[in-house]
């Protein structure tokens, strides 16, 4: 079981939230390749086009017609299809405990579709339970799922699971926008969808060109020890579209196979960047143990005030989804901070995060 907001170790490690899990994609009864348009994660399929068929981690799914009853067993794709104005009759928690597994900067676009979905554990997937919504698609692209959990869901349903070209959680914000909404019958909206989002991004980089290149990354603090995520999670990714360099941590492990670091106090150096936004609204005392390791008042980013301390909930909750909803609210947070820690003035204070309506 893999979480991709919060560090793990042996397999399965909790830093104060829910675990994540499974993913999947397949289909019964699919025509022949030939007979149907195909689209990959990196492809804008024919628009709106049944059947349709997706290249993905475990194999090839075929999508028949127009989908009516979607289930998303990831943990943040109901906001994909908020976004596409589509409402899903259930939906998978992953922590935060909001009715209807929808955080507040979704919500309103929840309620514009008249979505009221059931809501999915995120222990153990219960593919049962999944069966019972009778589900005609089965959305998986953030959901960690085996190939024995794909082999079962993909029974049911259609399955849209994750590219085989990137590690689980890590797959391009463009690239799943384009294959979920492809899946549903939604490609225009989803073009329109990335075209908004890079417009957002490529606004904010030219209005901070001095951020270009400096080195950045996310860092957590787990059993006492710090870390930080690959550059491929969608927090140091969303960086990384900032014009920061999120990939310097990249280098001390296998991005392969996971999606964080851990380092022991001693080797904080590791996190010597030009800034680190350090997730502490799960874990109050972050703060406190991270400027206790010997090697912290010494570290350049020490010295030139790069630090920023997340302490808001909703913010990091949007940080983590990086959905077409959230994003948005997660850039408007962050700017002011990334001015402040990058001006190399240890004396400019670095603004709070503000609560969430």
């Amino acid at each position: 079981m893999k979480n991709p907001t919060l560090p793990r170790r042996a397999g399965v490690a909790l830093l104060a939230v829910a675990a994540l899990t499974l993913a999947a994609c397949s289909s019964s009864g699919s025509p022949e390749a030939s007979d149907a348009p195909t689209a990959t994660d990196s492809q804008t399929p024919v628009a709106d086009a049944f059947p349709v068929t997706f290249e993905h981690k475990f194999g090839e799914t075929t999508i028949e017609s127009q989908p009516e009853r979607i289930v998303t067993v990831g943990y943040h794709e109901q906001d994909w299809l908020y976004a596409l104005g589509i409402a899903p009759v259930a939906v998978r928690e992953w922590y935060g405990g909001y009715d209807y597994a929808t955080w507040p900067w979704a919500d309103e676009a929840r309620q514009a579709v008249g979505a009221e979905p059931e809501v999915l554990s995120n222990a153990e997937l219960n593919i049962e339970q999944v069966a019972g919504f009778t589900p005609d698609l089965i959305i998986a692209t953030w959901s960690g799922i085996t190939q024995e959990e794909y082999d079962l869901l993909s029974q049911i349903a259609p399955v849209v699971a994750q590219s085989g070209d990137y590690a689980d959680y890590g797959m391009p914000f463009d690239e799943e926008t384009r294959l979920i909404a492809a899946a549903v019958g939604k490609s225009e909206q989803g073009e329109e969808i990335i075209a908004a989002n890079e417009e957002l991004f490529a606004a904010t980089r030219e209005a901070h060109p001095d951020w270009e290149g400096k080195t950045a990354a996310v860092g957590f603090l787990f059993e006492g020890q710090p870390g930080a995520y690959y550059s491929h999670d969608p927090r140091p990714a969303l960086l990384g579209r900032l014009g920061l360099d999120p990939t310097v941590v990249d280098q001390h492990g296998d991005v392969a196979t996971d999606f964080y670091l851990t380092v022991s106090p001693e080797r904080l150096d590791i996190l010597d960047l030009d800034t680190v936004i350090w997730l502490a609204a799960l874990s109050p005392d972050t703060r406190a143990q991270i400027e206790a390791m010997p090697a912290y008042d010494s570290l350049g980013i020490t010295v030139n005030g790069g630090h920023i301390w997340s302490t808001e909930g909703v913010f990091e909750g949007a940080f983590s989804f990086a959905s077409p909803l959230s994003q948005a609210y997660v850039v408007e947070q962050l700017t002011p901070k990334l001015d402040a820690a990058l001006d190399g003035d240890p004396a400019t204070e670095v603004p709070a995060f503000e609560e969430a309506a």
